[in-house]
């Protein structure tokens, strides 16, 4: 029998990600001992394991964000600076 922190350690994942995993009932909840403490059986980390091997299996796909020429972005951050400044002016009656 094992602890949360030990079973999370045989996992090789954080103990907090553990928890949340049970939390959210990604995984089934464990038994407890006569304190109330999650006791992780040997099948329980088993079975975490191929959690984790199926949820983290497969690559994250990387969204690329394409570069912004200089003169596009000082244009843009006119546009908003200068909207700002009349939206400023607005609520202070015409003055800055």
């Amino acid at each position: 029998m094992y602890s949360t922190l030990q079973a999370a350690n045989q996992i090789g994942i954080a103990k907090n990600t553990l928890l949340r995993w049970i939390n959210l009932g990604l995984i089934e909840e464990v038994a407890r001992d006569w304190r109330g403490w999650r006791v992780w059986s040997e099948e329980d980390i088993h079975r975490a394991k191929a959690f984790q091997k199926r949820y983290h299996g497969q690559p994250i796909p990387r969204v690329g964000r394409r570069p912004v020429p200089k003169a596009e972005y000082a244009r843009q951050a006119a546009q908003s600076m200068a909207r700002y400044g009349r939206a400023l002016r607005r609520t202070r009656g015409g003055r800055l």
